[in-house]
């Protein structure tokens, strides 16, 4: 097969995608899988389930105006819709945050001359260990040979999405509107259409990925959007850091270099999982009452919390494999909030706010990131970082952009809080990114000063930081925000000390180009 030239090369895999999608419906995906339907173009792709209240957009069809195309208006979510996908509590597909300063383009003066991204690795499916609960459940019904009734009853001709589930558990998807590679390449389209001007000419640009299948392939699907498909010959270079114990405060994943953390059953990584057992039985029984004695499925037998909460999740995973699933169906706008509700529990206490590890952790990368935007473009223009939703959290709690004053660092697990701010659907969603664009604007009183500003970018939107946005389109004046970090050290403390490690654990030292 004779060699494709480049650009028609990078464009095949989102060709694929568009003529798929063009086919009326995706019979073969099973029962309740949603038709297609062809909104105005500056929309995008819109999959309607059977029921009326939920939407599911394909964020890889694109938001033109968070690619500088500041005539279309077309967004991931729609104001005043409710949208399934804002709702799934980081087990769902890329969406943009929806909130937030209008547009992302510089402001008027200003360039971005310094990029750093974290990114979560993309769409993926279930991880073994949440796979399994999911078949378990699939075989109890099964062995029981129960025709079901209700909303449950498609389940009496439906097939899980994963056909080889050990081989596919933990990694990317790779088919549906929704595909983890198609989101990875895309997203590295996005970032060349973006900062194509930071670029490097005569130099190599290296990529950071923690030490996991998903994430290295999350970080070369990127690059081959970003770079070309050849980037690993002529523009990039892949460098993995190890998820091990031994690396100290030199790596990207500090819940598995922090032995307190590690140790501490009852505040450190483990009280996630214990507190959303909480919150679960406050309001997972109920729904199981419904499905079992309201929609005549006694012969179910009783239906554990972790059932029903596997049900929920199957809604969001299925999505990512199939574009949309019969689960999400299931249950209602309101039994939705509260999953989104108990997926919040589990990072705000696992490494969020409500962790008293979580911040000297993400400090780590937030101080070395700080130091390189202090530095300036000299130390490089590019930095992009792939690691888990697990160690995004501690950064945005290093950052403190979700402080809450009336929860932190106690949110409820009795009832869920409406007005919590800690919502973490659209912020780490499967491929959510943070980034931190380092802007060199003009002054508006001499032309010949410019002065140097920091902006945060959340999933394509631009969020203030609540401490600092005096700059030019809420941005923070890069020497505040250096005093601010090294403030917050004090606060958060010295991450060796935190976490019970002696002196000698280092500081992250691989976040350079040469």
């Amino acid at each position: 097969m004779p060699r494709l030239p480049l650009p028609l090369a990078l464009l095949l895999p989102l060709l694929t995608v568009l003529l798929a999608s063009k086919s009326k419906s995706y019979n073969n995906l099973g029962s309740g899988v949603g038709s297609f339907s062809h909104p105005d173009t500056s929309q995008t792709e819109e999959y309607v389930l059977a029921s009326p209240n939920i939407r599911l957009y394909s964020p890889h069809g694109a938001s033109w105006r968070t690619w500088f195309h500041p005539r279309r208006t077309g967004s991931a979510g729609r104001k005043g819709e409710w949208n399934l996908l804002y709702h799934l509590g980081g087990n769902g597909p890329w969406v943009e945050l929806g909130e937030g300063q209008a547009g992302i383009e510089p402001p008027e003066g200003c360039i971005v001359d310094q990029v750093h991204m974290m990114s979560r690795h993309a769409e993926r499916y279930p991880t073994s260990s949440v796979g399994s609960r999911h078949l378990a459940l699939l075989n109890r019904i099964k062995e029981a040979n129960l025709v079901l009734n209700g909303s449950l009853a498609f389940l009496n001709n439906w097939t899980y999405f994963s056909v080889d589930p050990s081989r596919e558990f933990e990694q990317l998807t790779t088919t549906g509107p929704y595909a983890g590679t198609l989101g990875a390449f895309t997203t590295g389209v996005r970032f060349r259409t973006r900062y194509g001007h930071l670029l490097p000419r005569h130099s190599r640009t290296r990529l950071w990925a923690s030490d996991s299948e998903r994430v290295i392939h999350t970080a070369q699907h990127f690059a081959s959007g970003m770079f070309g498909l050849n980037w690993e010959k002529d523009h990039a270079e892949l460098q993995v850091i190890p998820e091990t114990f031994e690396r100290g405060a030199d790596t990207l994943t500090p819940g598995d270099t922090c032995l307190r953390y590690l140790e501490d059953t009852q505040h450190g990584h483990d009280n996630g999982v214990n507190m959303l057992a909480l919150f679960q039985e406050a309001y997972i029984p109920a729904i199981a009452e419904r499905l079992v004695s309201v929609e005549g499925n006694q012969a179910l037998g009783n239906l554990a919390n972790l059932e029903v909460f596997g049900m929920q999740e199957m809604c969001a995973f299925e999505t990512t494999v199939r574009g949309s699933s019969p689960w999400c169906d299931v249950f209602t706008e309101d039994e939705w909030e509260q999953f989104e509700y108990a997926r919040d529990v589990i990072h705000y206490y696992r490494a969020g706010p409500g962790n008293p590890y979580a911040g000297a952790m993400g400090w780590l990368w937030l101080n070395a990131t700080a130091a390189l935007l202090h530095s300036g473009p000299e130390a490089g223009t590019l930095f992009f970082s792939f690691v888990h939703d697990g160690d995004i959290a501690p950064l945005l709690t290093a950052l403190n952009i979700f402080n809450d004053s009336k929860y932190d660092p106690n949110l409820p697990v009795t009832h869920a809080a409406p007005d919590r701010i800690w919502r973490m659907s659209p912020i780490m969603p499967m491929g959510g990114r943070i980034t931190l664009e380092r802007m060199t604007c003009s002054s508006n009183t001499d032309e010949d000063v410019n002065r140097t500003f920091l902006r945060i970018n959340i999933n394509d939107q631009i969020v203030q930081l609540p401490y600092c946005h005096s700059g030019p389109g809420g941005s923070c004046p890069l020497d505040a925000f250096m005093d601010y970090v090294r403030r917050r050290r004090g606060e958060v403390g010295e991450f060796a000390d935190v976490c019970g490690l002696g002196r000698d654990v280092g500081y992250i030292s691989f976040l350079k180009h040469q």
